[in-house]
């Protein structure tokens, strides 16, 4: 819409009722409004019809372009521009615009009959220069609109039609019918002038040509005569002929209606000629703009055509008639009358369901049901009105404003408009609708008819056209059926275990016949259909009598309707087309089961005709269905008797009540298996009978809530659909996170896809079937191996599916179908609160109120805060902690209270008052909150149209760019260290790029305050640097300062020694493992590594270093001591203490801020920050959600066009990002390929042979040697940030480079592992980062101790420690103060040096209590678990246990659950008592295993796998071992050798062992192959456990037990001494090892498995225990079977290569 100067400047000052009437015409504005309605007022005047020409065409072209994001946004974009100029020139001329129809609209100069020559003139005047100035527009898809002028004079009459709530009016009579006929016979820019008009005008003034065979005439130009025409004259007369009209004056204002003042009688008039849709944004203050949007919608025109003999009279009274009937009939279900217009002889009514506000479900359904009674009333009851058509179509259309800013209307535009319109009047006299609304409605077949396709005008590919034959109840007629059809080609994906609790409770049902229901409860799209209809399959297959049925909402109005149905099904006379036919059927079933009296009582129920009997016709209505029912349960009980019985029926909330009634009888008196699914209550919004009720809140029942797939499945449902075997990773991205594991969405998603041409098929070739390891780290893949095609070649052609090249899929609105389902619930809020949802679309699924408050167009934070309680009381959004708790609690309970329960509500008015005010207090204290539901979001997204969407995307990346940063406990860096320094622009705010001389302080202040604290606090003259010389002993190290760390001065002294308020059973002595035994542990750690050989100079321990590091780590504890009581002492009160907050700031900020830059289109930018959200969640450790963004960054940077330019850092960051998440998820080989690439792109290559290493590593040492001696300078140098943001990221590249290498068994690995390390600890200290520093000497340190390199592991460990000891107790340093604590309990853990271990731990434990580091605490919780089980301490860990459950389950760290259950499957396997039982914690890992984060943990899904397939193993449950087992096999490949992964590893062996016991007593055949892989991997075990020692006791346990089980009980005694020598402080293994011992080879008499005995039923922890009440549980530790076979018999040689192999191992080894 257009506007001038004038109106811009105060379109903001227009009143409510200027706002009313800009809908309205001045023919309205200005009546009468004195009459009654309807009422007729006649007057004269001149019309003015502009046709738009090509508008039909462009319609098509905009809903055909493959740019889904344009279409009726673009096309009313277009219209209105055109339009408004049009409406301008109108109103300068005084016209009065009556009404808009799509891409025409009709202007009126009212005149007095004698003026009406001069009219004319003008009217012709206003007409000539509309086609001079507007007469051709080009648009951007390249049609041209054109213009078709009619012009008519004469007698107008005016109809108003309505009711004292909404009216209508439209204008009749020869004129109106004139002016549509002259408009009809013009062509493209010409103007046609009426038969009436040429006589009425002044004909001398105009230059016309006659058309043959009409009275009309075309106008060609005006003639300029000035001795007869003055035109300064004219147009004061035309002024003061108009004058009655309230035409503008030309001075403030094109309409005076416009400026009106306040009137409330006219404004309370007006409102009824404007829809309440429109009238609630008006109220609301909602700006124009906000009243458009694109949205799905349901069309209808009703069109009736009137007698000739039809008068002025007849016309009104039909009209009004139709109106009040159209109204009444559409109320219901929110349908609206958008427009009444009289149209070539007869009135034509567009009705509309599902605009804003009046979105329902099952909506095209009730537009047809609504059509077929108006086509039935309209036509037998209106007068005059000789034929009625309807036309029915739904789709996406725009609906909104159109026109100009003081004079428009509200209406619908859009191909589905068009065609609507097309299909009334080329299907007369009928009721027709496309075939989208045909498929939208779920209405059986049967209701149908198809017609034959007809060209229309300007209708290209209509698609499939029906006749609607209506509802009715013979036509329903025992017609149920399920709509899905089963497929072998098709099968039901990710529901097996619905499906198993099926085929349990049926083979329990036929083992005890018990009357049973099995309820499925799941939202939309669930699959619930296709599940119903494989139960249907299931019961076939196993030969039960099965009946299966879906339920429309039709029937839950139909008495009796599911019972009737389900007995015809029952007994096989629902397809009988006859009543004899059924009559037939039914006296074969109940011949002898009742008597024949009874016989008629089945007429009204199935439609026969048995005849009366006097014992029926005596009796009541009451006794007749008494009896009725009787009949019914006799047949069912009989059948029962012989077979089992399954009812499955979908759609169960619409079984009517009386249904319910029966089915409670029935359930009561016959065993019958029921199948339901039903949709949960908050989506239905309906209210079961309380027989229901009843029925269904029985806790026999068993009850499933369907959840969402996992996105592995996602992705094969939609290569299922498309027919293809692969799909292109940026497509699975897409279904993932758009469809949110919802099958339907997937489906309609990928269905939009390919019907708008988005994709593209080829052939898979050879070359493709080998998967790409990035693409399938958490997806599987569906390519077929050429071994699974019995025939050696491909049966038929395998395709992969692909997105077309320059289709952006970010830019792919949702399908209508989708928008439909989220638009029913958003338009059942009010205007505020749809303004609200709406603009928080704009800025992300999860969102701050701050933002959400800075985009809302001038709203107050009271209002906002009122309307947000709202939406959070009615679960539209939810405060994300809060939120966060909820998912917590009843997290395990499986029963849903609603199905039991009516919903309650306050009674009390005040007690809703009360309510509504606590929740807007709550909402005041959130500061982050988030959609409930997902498509709704992404639904009221698409509502905005384009230039809308661009403005508040502006508006919200401008305001987020300040908090796209770390948490200001982390130290507001960027994710990425130094990130906006090292691209270009990025200093610069977003809205003024433009300006690049202006730099933002406040996005450099974090990141350079962070490097000058470091630097500070390194260069301080209390410190001097180290001097470190690699083969050199001389250690300088930090002088201990003289007072108490900075952050405490002037807060009094701190004794050094301090005793810790810890409770008792955390205290431990502070003496950590003897010299001695540490070194003896040392020399037998590294005894056996890298395939049993032995570097006996690794082995030489330099017994001071060890004396030296134990004087260091007492010191350290000491430390920590101190640091624990300040903390202590001023707790709440430290600075810059807090907990982070960084997941927040990930999905407020930085996440949307991504988002907003791509929708400007600011690609740059956005690729900027897709990569800070990568990095965001590699730091919370997801890396899932990194992948995922990862993902989309590198699609974004393939589309960018030339001029668009990523800069080497960033590709670089990239590649590095993809590594880290590679080998978090145990891809060593892709780690290793892309850290590399990101080094080559920061210029820092890395050698790839042995001899290149070696020369590289003369350089770096070289290069360390320098770094250590020469005085650094602290000076911040231009550039400076930069040249840092390049070092940190080769230090991340290098970091996880030397672990990639360090997992690899290869001996040159080692090598390039030191480089690596090297290298990272060259670059921390080049950046002169405090921080950098100490955590790559950690690593250096780590990395020398997993190759052996002792000294120097020593000797940084130390010098870290020393280093961190004198970082200040603030903020960051603090942080790295706990994570240097917490990495050096790992180590000790791995090493073995578990009472260390367990200091450290407890420790660290305190200071993340004090800090509320909560992350780092579930992290250290675990390790300290891990030490204090292995020491024995068994109550000491289930006390540790339980914190971490606490910590886990309130702060939902899916992670942190894991290792609960972890940990307590360990104490059910190991220590013989439960804290959980083992359903419990099979229950979690069956329920989370396909979370995406948990799917990232390799290590601890390894652990836990293999925890389930040793206990099923155990109890000889071999059917329930192969799953577990099976996925720890799959796993075992893809982790690295961290101390999870390898305990998890051990576990999987001992599976293995387990398994090989039972092959020799039973599977002779399958022995040697399982023995080879055991042995195989027990050596594999053995090299990953030089990382962490503390397990080398299991892996010499098992071996022990492998060579028992070959026969070798001298070589097992050996491993067993072995084991027993390794242990130390390991107390557990220790024990069990005794036991074994016993068992074996020492015991005197025969000793009995005690686990066995009380398996599954452990001893259960209670509060209160100590490790003397757990002491005597030992007795009952499993024990490893001796074989019961001999295992030579089953293979030939006496002594197997392997045999040989393991002998040649030990003599290597030196094994005493």
């Amino acid at each position: 819409m257009t506007n001038s100067p004038a109106q811009q400047s105060s379109k903001n000052d227009i009143s409510i009722l200027g706002k009313v009437a800009a809908h309205v015409p001045d023919l309205i504005v200005y009546g009468d409004f004195t009459q009654e309605v309807p009422f007729i007022e006649t007057f004269d005047g001149v019309l003015l019809f502009i046709d738009i020409s090509g508008f039909t065409a462009l319609t098509e072209k905009f809903s055909t372009n493959t740019n889904l994001e344009s279409g009726a946004d673009q096309l009313t974009q277009t219209l209105n521009r055109y339009v408004g100029d049009i409406v301008e020139e109108v109103m300068v001329f005084g016209g009065d615009i009556l009404n808009f129809a799509g891409d025409a609209l009709l202007a009126l100069w009212r005149v007095n009959r004698r003026h009406i020559n001069d009219i004319i003139i003008l009217v012709l005047k206003c007409s000539l220069r509309i086609q001079q100035e507007y007469g051709v527009r080009d648009t951007e898809v390249g049609l041209e609109l054109r213009l078709k002028i009619g012009i008519s004079a004469g007698h107008i009459s005016k109809v108003v039609v309505g009711d004292n709530r909404h009216q209508y009016f439209l204008v009749i009579g020869r004129a109106v019918d004139e002016v549509r006929l002259a408009q009809n016979l013009a062509k493209a820019g010409e103007i046609i002038l009426s038969p009436n008009g040429w006589e009425l005008c002044h004909r001398k003034l105009i230059e016309i040509q006659k058309i043959p065979h009409e009275r009309s005439v075309k106008v060609k130009f005006l003639k300029s005569i000035p001795q007869e025409f003055d035109e300064d004259k004219f147009i004061e007369r035309c002024v003061h002929h108009l004058a009655p009209n309230y035409i503008c004056d030309g001075v403030g204002s094109l309409r005076r209606a416009s400026v009106l003042a306040p009137n409330y009688a006219l404004e309370k008039r007006l409102r009824k000629f404007v829809t309440r849709n429109i009238l609630k944004k008006i109220d609301d203050d909602q700006p124009l703009e906000y009243l458009s949007e694109l949205r799905p919608a349901t069309i209808v025109f009703v069109n009736f055509q009137f007698d000739e003999s039809a008068n002025t009279l007849h016309l009104s009274k039909a009209v009004q008639d139709a109106n009040l009937y159209i109204t009444e009939i559409l109320h219901p279900f929110r349908g609206k009358i958008n427009k009444v217009f009289m149209f070539d002889k007869g009135c034509t009514f567009l009705c509309v369901f599902g605009l804003p506000g009046d979105k329902q479900a099952d909506e095209s359904a009730h537009a047809l049901d609504c059509a077929k009674k108006i086509h039935n009333f309209c036509s037998t009851s209106l007068m005059k009105v000789r034929l009625v058509s309807v036309g029915v179509t739904s789709g996406p259309v725009f609906c909104g404003v159109v026109g100009h800013r003081l004079r428009h209307e509200y209406t619908v535009i859009g191909r589905k408009v068009n065609l609507a319109a097309r299909i009334m009047m080329y299907y007369p006299g009928l009721v027709t609708c496309d075939a989208v609304t045909y498929c939208e409605s779920k209405l059986p077949p049967y209701f149908f008819q198809e017609v034959p396709l007809t060209q229309m005008k300007g209708i290209l590919n209509p698609g499939t056209i029906y006749n609607f034959l209506g509802v009715t109840e013979k036509t329903m007629m025992f017609k149920a059926y399920l709509t899905k059809e089963r497929s072998e080609t098709y099968p039901l994906l990710g529901r097996k275990k619905e499906t198993d609790i099926f085929e349990d409770l049926v083979e329990k049902f036929t083992a005890s016949p018990k009357s049973h229901i099995l309820m499925y409860e799941g939202h939309l799209g669930y699959g619930k259909s296709q599940l119903m209809c494989e139960l249907a399959h299931l019961g076939q297959a196993d030969d039960h009598k099965v009946v299966a049925m879906e339920l429309t909402k039709i029937n839950l109005s139909q008495n009796f309707f599911t019972i009737r149905t389900l007995m015809a099904m029952f007994l096989g006379i629902d397809t009988c087309k006859t009543y004899d036919a059924r009559q037939h059927i039914l006296l074969n079933k109940i011949r002898g089961l009742i008597d024949d009296s009874y016989y008629c009582l089945l007429n009204s129920l199935f439609y026969v005709k048995f005849p009366a009997s006097e014992v029926v016709s005596d009796m009541d209505v009451q006794k007749r269905n008494a009896a009725l029912e009787t009949i019914l349960v006799k047949i069912l009980w009989q059948a029962s008797e012989k077979e089992t019985i399954i009812f499955v029926i979908d759609e169960a909330h619409f079984i009517d009540s009386t249904s319910w009634d029966f089915l409670e009888k029935l359930l009561i008196n016959v065993p019958i298996i029921m199948a339901l699914s039903m949709s949960p209550f908050e989506q239905r919004r309906q209210l079961l009978s309380n027989t229901a009720a009843r029925i269904l809140a029985r806790m026999t029942n068993t009850y499933i809530r369907l959840k969402e797939l996992t996105p592995a499945v996602i992705v094969q449902k939609a290569c299922q659909d498309l027919g293809v075997v692969s799909i292109a990773r940026e497509l699975e991205t897409f279904l993932i996170q758009r469809s949110h594991g919802n099958p339907f969405f997937c489906e309609e998603l990928v269905h939009n896809l390919h019907v708008n041409n988005v994709l593209q098929y080829h052939l898979l070739e050879d070359d493709e079937e080998s998967e790409d390891e990035w693409d399938s780290l958490f997806t599987t893949t569906l390519l077929k191996s050429q071994d699974s095609n019995t025939t050696g070649n491909r049966e038929a052609d395998e395709y992969i599916c692909t997105v077309k090249q320059n289709v952006k899929l970010h830019n792919i609105m949702l399908p209508p179908t989708l928008k439909g389902i989220a638009l029913a619930e958003l338009d059942n809020m009010s205007p505020s609160e749809q303004m609200v949802v709406k603009c928080a679309a704009i800025i992300g699924v999860t969102f701050s109120t701050d933002l959400l408050l800075h985009i809302l167009p001038e709203w107050t934070k009271m209002k906002m805060n009122q309307t947000l309680a709202a939406l959070v009381e009615s679960h539209i959004f939810e405060c994300i902690t809060e939120g966060k708790m909820q998912n917590t609690s009843n997290k395990w309970d499986v029963f849903s209270r609603e199905l039991c329960q009516m919903p309650t509500c306050l009674s009390d008015l005040g007690a809703v008052i009360a309510n509504r005010i606590k929740q807007e207090e709550a909402v005041m204290q959130c500061k982050l909150m988030g959609f409930c539901t997902p498509l709704l979001k992404e639904t009221a997204y698409e509502l905005w149209l384009n230039s809308q969407k661009r403005a508040l995307h502006l508006k919200c990346a401008s305001h987020l760019e300040g908090d796209a940063h770390q948490c200001k406990y982390c130290g507001e860096g960027d994710f990425i260290a130094f990130h906006r320094y090292a691209v270009d622009g990025m200093l610069w705010k977003i809205e003024s790029e433009d300006l690049r001389n202006e730099v933002e302080d406040n996005v450099s202040d974090a990141a350079s305050e962070i490097v000058s604290t470091t630097l500070r606090t390194v260069g301080s003259e209390e410190y001097e640097a180290p001097i470190i010389g690699f083969g050199s002993d001389e250690i300088v190290v930090p002088k201990k300062p003289d007072a108490v760390p900075k952050s405490s001065k002037g807060r009094g002294s701190i004794p050094i020694n301090i005793i810790s308020k810890r409770p008792s059973w955390m205290r431990t002595s502070s003496a950590s493992m003897t010299t001695a035994a540490l070194v003896k542990k040392m020399e037998l750690s590294m005894h056996v590594f890298r395939k049993g050989t032995l570097d006996p100079t690794r082995a030489q321990i330099n017994v001071q270093d060890f004396f030296r590091a134990e004087d260091t780590e007492k010191t350290f504890l000491a430390r920590l001591d101190e640091i624990i009581q300040i903390l202590d002492a001023e707790k709440g009160s430290v600075n810059n203490i807090g907990s982070c907050y960084c997941e927040e700031i990930i999905e407020s900020v930085i996440v949307p801020l991504s988002q907003h830059c791509i929708a400007l289109e600011n690609y740059v930018r956005g690729f900027y920050y897709l990569l800070e959200c990568a990095a965001a969640y590699l730091h919370l450790s997801n890396n899932y959600m990194a992948f995922t963004y990862l993902n989309t960054a590198e699609c974004l940077l393939k589309s960018l066009d030339p001029g668009e330019k990523i800069n080497q850092f960033e590709k670089s960051v990239l590649y590095s990002l993809k590594g880290e998440v590679s080998y978090n998820m145990g891809q060593i080989h892709l780690a290793k390929k892309m850290e590399k690439k990101a080094l080559g792109l920061l210029k820092k290559n890395f050698p790839l042979t042995v001899v290149g290493a070696f020369f590289m590593s003369m350089v770096e040492t070289s290069k360390h040697m320098s770094h250590q001696k020469k005085q650094p300078s602290w000076q911040m140098a231009n550039g400076r940030e930069k040249r840092l943001a390049v070092l940190y990221q080769q230090g991340r590249c290098l970091s996880v480079l030397w672990q990639a290498f360090s997992l690899d068994p290869a001996t040159k690995s080692n090598r390039f592992s030191h480089l690596a390390a090297l290298m990272t600890v060259n670059c921390a200290e080049e950046s002169q980062d405090e921080a950098q520093i100490i955590s790559s000497y950690m690593e250096f340190s780590l990395c020398c101790q997993l190759i052996g390199y002792q000294q120097e592991w020593m000797k940084y460990e130390e010098m870290a420690i020393k280093r961190s000891s004198y970082l200040r107790v603030v903020g960051g340093e603090l942080s790295i103060l706990a994570k240097v604590a917490a990495s050096l309990a790992y180590v000790k853990l791995c090493l073995g040096n578990l009472a260390l271990a367990s200091q450290l731990g407890f420790r660290v434990h305190e200071i993340c209590e004090l800090i509320q580091e909560s992350k780092l605490n579930c992290s250290i919780l675990f390790d300290l678990f891990s030490a204090l089980f292995l020491r024995g301490r068994l109550a000491e860990s289930v006390q540790v246990l339980s914190q971490l459950e606490k910590l886990s389950f309130k702060d939902d760290n899916i992670i942190g659950k894991a290792c609960f259950i972890s940990g307590c499957m360990d104490l059910i396997l190991y220590a013989s008592f439960s804290y959980k039982p083992f359903g419990y914690c099979l229950d979690f890992i069956t329920t989370n295993e396909g979370n995406c984060i948990l799917l990232s943990q390799n290590g601890i899904m390894l652990s836990l796998y293999s925890s389930m397939a040793i206990w099923f193993a155990r109890l000889n449950l071999w059917d329930n071992f192969k799953e577990p087992f099976e996925q720890a096999r799959r796993l075992v490949k893809r982790t690295s050798t961290s101390l999870s992964a390898n305990y998890g590893f051990c576990k999987f062996v001992e599976c293995e062992a387990l398994l090989l016991q039972k092959y020799i007593g039973e599977r002779p055949d399958k022995v040697r192959e399982l023995r080879n892989r055991v042995a195989k991997n027990l050596e594999q075990a053995m090299i990953q456990c030089s990382t962490s020692p503390v397990y080398y006791p299991r892996v010499y346990h098992l071996k022990a037990y492998f060579q028992l089980m070959l026969g070798n009980d001298e070589q097992s005694q050996i491993f067993l001494q072995m084991a027993t020598e390794n242990c130390y402080e390991n107390y557990l293994e220790k024990s069990w090892l005794l036991i074994t011992q016993m068992w074996w080879f020492t015991g005197k008499t025969a000793m009995e498995d005690e686990w066995l005995k009380v398996a599954p039923d452990f001893p259960v922890w209670e509060a209160g225990m100590v490790n003397e009440d757990l002491k005597v549980l030992e007795r009952n530790r499993y024990l490893l079977k001796m074989p019961e076979a001999d295992i030579n018999n089953p293979i030939p040689n006496t002594k197997s290569p392997d045999q040989t192999e393991f002998c040649s191992i030990l003599q290597a080894t030196d094994v005493p």
